[in-house]
């Protein structure tokens, strides 16, 4: 974990109310697909935790949407400002190389870590096809990614891709004999638990990064924790020291 003062690149609006910003990554580690920043915005007191949607040598990637005060300043800035970013911080998607087909599955704002998990198993001959559900078409964040992946969009109400809701049009592929080796999620707490519930019934891998509230970053408050199985029940771990990615089947959903 470090502390370091970035500035600011690029930020364009990909749609209605959200944003790629693009910073100078002066961070010595390495930065891993699934790992977030914590950001200080001024005037505001506590950080704010974004996901990392990509990162190289000089440029690291966050994406966001207009959701309060804070990231509405964000939505602001302009280029040459330094922002003072803790990180990288959490825990990043697990791979392993027998992986040679996987299913990446997302749901708004909680594509930006997976935008560059798809990125990153291109790399390595993985063959991927990105699920990405939008409440509509105003919504949809991109159309697009390097070549290499496959993509498959649905909205709700059927104004751009398959009609419904996206872990359906996985459920479909999977049916039609399009069996991954893994699924990696990330979005709202619904499709994660959708995405756990296909794990579970097709026995395959999942893994998910959860989006609780997250106040320090580091794991000194408590304030993020979320439920987890253990041999003799389950116990509460902190979504952004110990997270934010958890295997989907030891995560204890509501409702179970």
């Amino acid at each position: 974990m470090e502390t370091k003062n970035l500035k600011v690149l690029d930020i364009k609006e990909l749609s209605a109310q959200h944003y790629l910003l693009e910073m100078e990554n002066s961070f010595t580690k390495k930065v891993l697909p699934g790992q977030f920043i914590h950001l200080k915005i001024e005037p505001f007191f506590l950080r704010r935790p974004f996901s990392i949607a990509g990162s190289d040598n000089e440029r690291i990637k966050i994406l966001f949407r207009v959701v309060g005060e804070g990231s509405n300043v964000l939505s602001e800035v302009k280029k040459g400002t330094v922002l003072n970013a803790v990180g990288p911080l959490g825990t990043p998607f697990p791979y392993k190389k027998e992986w040679k087909h996987a299913f990446i599955v997302a749901g708004g704002t909680g594509a930006a870590p997976l935008f560059f998990l798809a990125q990153t198993l291109v790399t390595k001959g993985v063959e991927t096809i990105f699920f990405y559900g939008a409440r509509n078409i105003e919504n949809i964040m991109f159309k697009a990614l390097p070549s290499g992946i496959d993509f498959v969009f649905s909205t709700e109400d059927g104004s751009y891709g398959e009609e419904g809701f996206i872990h359906k049009s996985v459920l479909k592929h999977i049916k039609e004999g399009f069996l991954p080796d893994v699924l990696y999620s990330g979005g709202p707490y619904g499709l994660l638990k959708e995405v756990s519930k296909i794990s579970t019934l097709y026995k395959i891998p999942a893994f998910v990064s959860l989006e609780n509230r997250m106040a320090c970053g580091t794991g000194l408050c408590g304030g993020c924790v979320t439920k987890i199985k253990t041999k003799k029940g389950w116990e509460y771990k902190k979504v952004c020291k110990d997270g934010p990615v958890f295997s989907a089947e030891e995560v204890v959903w509501e409702g179970e």
